[in-house]
């Protein structure tokens, strides 16, 4: 996890356009061309007859099948009264790994407690868990001199990969947060992860973006005052669900819309966005039921991030009335959410994360008709142009509101750099159904044979090559469908 894996994710070559076709004006894309590592145009001078693979096929695909890895994250682990010997250390992070989670983030009043730290770093080690350490927020010189010593203490720990230097900074901290990146950069070289994690856009704009700079949204004016800080990452989190279900819509359009932004500043400065979802439930807040939690997941990685964290693990005090609600009490003891999480993360990794060996290009959004969503996707990640006979799909039908990502494979090499699976597509397409109740039925028609592999939360779910393909997708569920063409 050095920073001089954190790879520019350069697009392979190719050109990708969207045309409508039929009534309502669906979308479709064509990829022209391939970058290193991928497939594409005419195999061999022949086009192949249509095919399906049968259950024993798919078992054995699903065998061979090369799986991406995702850093899964948490705030707050275990804390320090629940861990007071290495064997419970050890079997708190066991519980933890237990549910999918690989990545544990510390609080700041934490930091300085060596014995703790060092406890959760042994119990890490045996269970696979990294931990990224936050630092505390005082950035006057012995403030940052204090954060600098901490490093110094702990960046020999094997399970540490990195330090969260500030949570939710505003923008007159910047400089200070560069000076002290840059004397924690002289300590850890490209060891370590550095990153800080921004305010959501429910934030006060007047605050974050006094000056609102030409070409950009007040909020990319935002995430582009900490860009110049030397930041690994782009971190971010956003909770869309209160107790009050009435708003879950604008709120779901204003995270789009957050996730838009963060998309679109990634791809300029070529480095991975992060983030932190919902899970747990606080005042005025709802524990998201298993859909949402899928939901939740998807957004995420639709939008091209690289990880995500669980807002959050450990609860933060034992007043049940006012606290957050998380997937261990204070007292030890494992929760609903606990329960709902691990369930999600097996989803979501039996899936392979395919998706992490590609690159977003942009949208289909034309059977996204939820009020405002569409619209709140920056108009540049909108695909919705081209000819229809030179489309790879035809067009595309959905019962039901459907969100699809178009995403292209990247070069072997970068993969690579990245620790992901090589063996990609020249395209790819994830299909998310954006209705809470309703299941979604969702047909891409081809312009021609096309081959394709469709992965869900059964792995790999159809493989088969024909002029069309049709999804049944649960409410706020996804599938990942990676293209070969002939």
């Amino acid at each position: 996890m050095a920073r001089k894996l954190i790879v520019t994710a350069v697009a392979a070559a190719m050109l990708l356009t969207a045309a409508g076709c039929g009534t309502g004006g669906q979308s479709g894309v064509r990829p022209t061309g391939s970058g290193e590592g991928n497939e594409g145009g005419n195999e061999g001078g022949s086009t192949p007859e249509s095919w399906q693979a049968d259950a024993a096929a798919l078992e054995e695909a699903n065998k061979k099948a090369n799986k991406n890895s995702l850093l899964i994250g948490c705030w707050i682990p275990p804390h320090p009264h629940q861990t007071k010997t290495q064997e419970d250390a050890d079997a708190r992070i066991a519980e933890l790994a237990a549910s999918g989670i690989n990545c544990i983030s510390t609080h700041c009043s934490n930091a300085s407690n060596l014995k703790y730290i060092q406890r959760l770093n042994e119990a890490a080690l045996k269970y696979g868990v990294k931990i990224i350490m936050e630092l505390g927020t005082d950035l006057s010189k012995s403030g940052i001199k204090s954060n600098v010593n901490i490093v110094k203490k702990t960046k020999d720990l094997e399970a540490v990969i990195g330090y969260d230097l500030y949570d939710e900074p505003l923008p007159g901290l910047a400089p200070a947060l560069a000076d002290e990146l840059s004397q924690i950069r002289e300590i850890t070289g490209d060891s370590k992860l550095l990153f800080l994690n921004m305010l959501p856009n429910y934030g006060n704009k007047s605050d974050m973006a006094p000056e609102v700079k030409e070409g950009l949204t007040w909020y990319q004016t935002y995430l582009e005052s900490f860009m110049d800080t030397g930041t690994d990452v782009l971190s971010f989190d956003f909770y869309p669900f209160s107790a009050k279900q009435s708003s879950d819509t604008k709120r779901l359009r204003s995270m789009i819309e957050n996730l838009s932004d963060i998309a679109l500043t990634t791809q300029k400065y070529n480095i991975p966005a992060w983030g932190f979802m919902q899970d747990s439930s606080w005042g005025g807040m709802r524990a998201p039921n298993a859909e949402e939690l899928a939901l939740l997941s998807h957004l995420h990685l639709i939008f091209g991030l690289e990880s995500y964290s669980y807002f959050l693990y450990a609860e933060t005090s034992n007043d049940r009335e006012g606290s957050f609600i998380g997937m261990l009490t204070w007292d030890n003891q494992l929760t609903d959410v606990y329960y709902r999480v691990r369930d999600n993360n097996e989803r979501m990794k039996a899936m392979g994360y395919r998706c992490l060996s590609y690159s977003l290009k942009g949208f289909l959004t034309d059977d996204l008709k939820v009020a405002g969503c569409a619209d709140a996707i920056d108009a540049s990640l909108r695909l919705n142009v081209g000819d229809p006979d030179a489309s790879m799909l035809k067009c595309v039908e959905a019962d039901h509101n459907t969100l699809i990502g178009v995403f292209e494979g990247r070069a072997k090499e970068i993969n690579e750099a990245k620790g992901y699976a090589t063996d990609n597509a020249s395209a790819a397409f994830y299909v998310l159904n954006f209705e809470a109740a309703e299941t979604d039925t969702v047909t891409l028609r081809f312009d021609g044979i096309t081959e394709y592999t469709v992965w869900g939360p059964e792995g790999i779910e159809a493989m088969g090559a024909g002029n069309e393909l049709t999804l049944t997708i649960p409410a706020y569920d996804a599938r990942f469908i990676e293209l070969k063409t002939f």
